[in-house]
């Protein structure tokens, strides 16, 4: 009798532990320079594994997608490529006790279930809203090298066309087709106002975002670039399209991507880069990295010391990116840059965890491609007009950085139909901010500076004269 007590025991022990659910809303408090900032994290179940979307409350930021979540027995694994962060956190008795990761930030983060569920309503008055003044249409569209399909929105002026049309190509993350961060939705507004003013615009969630099919997580940006062709391919097929005005704008990612696709294709009428970078992948990262720590109050031989570990770490990744780094190298070059990170960047951080979370970061194949990516070489090829815009407030890509690369490259390949164009107080997603970091983007009302508007549409529409 006692035997048979003994393995029923056992079995409700042992079933426990494999029953653990992670779905939910998990909350946690991130403590950050002496102030507390409420994290919430949303998990759903999915035919093919997990989804997640993540509140920051505090910062007004709330349903920001994530691009990648695992749950392997009790260990989480969470990333949210778009705002360059992670989690890796271990559950046991309804509470994850983990490390949240962003650029050089590693804290501590306990998150535990909770209730929460609904979103407050966020200002955002330049979004257009029904009843349109222009046709709008759900529409796919084949990229049948990759053999993925591509749904997007394709709003048309009205009357019969063909009109001009532009493709909107979206940074990096899993943006769907609004590019929707912290609640604005920049696509959204970019279109609406493009097609008010006689353009068709075609926007696009990202292969395995939204409704559109594929592999997002193991996607490169040449995987992107051949999506967004496909995307002109497309319209040019439609008889509302004026197949030889075909532009397109890119933003971040985007605009490196835009180029990738003018260089292979002579025909793109023009092409719009927003926030787009000019130098090779190591320096942007490393521009992030300086702006994290230098957020963070770092001393400044602090910051030089730990830019010069990055940098031996990135250069070497980016070598050889299609071959998977020596593990054993890796981490011998994570440890030294554990030991020599400052006092209060290793508090609460377990060393171990510190390591395991950034060897799998940095062993995704886009980051290692992202780092090598020199957009030189594309810019070199392109010769259709270009438009190149950068916000002096923009702490994720340097506008005097990346100006300068996108002209000097753009005129060493003979084009000369370039403009550049930087404006004073706008950040990264165009909006006119104080700061420019990231934890002022949902604070704002404003999605798009009503200038940068402007700016792109008369000069597409100088283009198409």
């Amino acid at each position: 009798m006692k035997k048979i007590l003994f393995f029923i025991a056992a079995l409700l022990v042992c079933t426990g532990a494999w029953a653990q659910d992670i779905t939910g809303n998990w909350v946690g408090t991130l403590p950050i320079q002496g102030i507390s900032l409420k994290l919430v994290f949303h998990i759903e179940k999915t035919a093919d594994g997990y989804s997640a979307t993540m509140d920051s409350p505090d910062q007004g930021g709330f349903g920001l997608p994530t691009s990648r979540v695992a749950f392997d027995g009790n260990h989480l694994e969470l990333s949210a490529g778009q705002l360059g962060l992670s989690y890796s956190g271990t559950l046991a008795n309804d509470s994850i006790n983990g490390i949240f990761r962003q650029g050089g930030l590693q804290l501590p983060l306990v998150l535990k279930r909770s209730e929460q569920d609904a979103y407050p309503t966020m200002n955002r008055p330049q979004n257009p809203h029904p009843p349109f003044p222009y046709d709008v249409k759900d529409v796919t569209f084949r990229n049948n090298d990759a053999g993925v399909t591509l749904a997007g929105t394709l709003t048309l002026p009205k009357g019969q066309g063909p009109f001009p049309a532009v493709v909107l190509i979206a940074g990096s993350g899993p943006n769907d087709r609004d590019e929707t961060i912290f609640g604005h939705k920049p696509f959204l507004v970019l279109a609406g106002h493009l097609t008010r003013h006689g353009f068709a615009v075609l926007r696009y969630d990202k292969r395995g975002i939204g409704a559109s099919t594929g592999d997002y997580a193991h996607a490169l940006t040449f995987d992107f670039a051949q999506d967004a062709a496909a995307a002109v391919r497309f319209l040019r097929e439609r008889k509302d399209i004026d197949r030889g005005k075909v532009a397109l704008i890119g933003h971040s990612e985007g605009g490196v991507i835009a180029p990738m696709v003018a260089a292979q294709d002579d025909a793109i009428k023009a092409i719009v880069l927003m926030a787009g970078t000019g130098v090779k992948g190591i320096e942007v990262i490393l521009y992030q990295n300086e702006v994290s720590m230098t957020q963070q109050n770092l001393k400044t031989e602090d910051i030089e010391k730990l830019q010069r570990s990055n940098r031996e770490i990135f250069e070497s990744l980016s070598r050889r990116p299609d071959a998977l780094p020596d593990t054993t190298v890796l981490r011998s070059q994570l440890i030294r840059l554990w030991e020599g990170l400052p006092p209060q960047s290793k508090q609460g951080i377990d060393k171990d965890k510190f390591i395991r979370s950034n060897l799998k970061g940095f062993l995704s194949p886009w980051y290692r491609h992202f780092l090598a990516l020199n957009p030189s070489d594309y810019l070199l090829k392109v010769k259709c007009p270009v438009l190149a815009l950068n916000g002096e407030n923009d702490r994720q890509v340097s506008a005097a950085q990346n100006l300068q690369g996108i002209a000097t490259a753009l005129q060493k390949g003979g084009n000369k139909h370039v403009t550049v164009r930087s404006y004073p107080r706008l950040n990264h997603l165009f909006q006119e901010s104080q700061t420019g970091y990231v934890d002022e983007y949902a604070r704002i009302e404003q999605t798009l500076s009503p200038q940068v508007l402007e700016d792109i549409t008369n000069w597409i529409r100088t283009q198409n004269n």
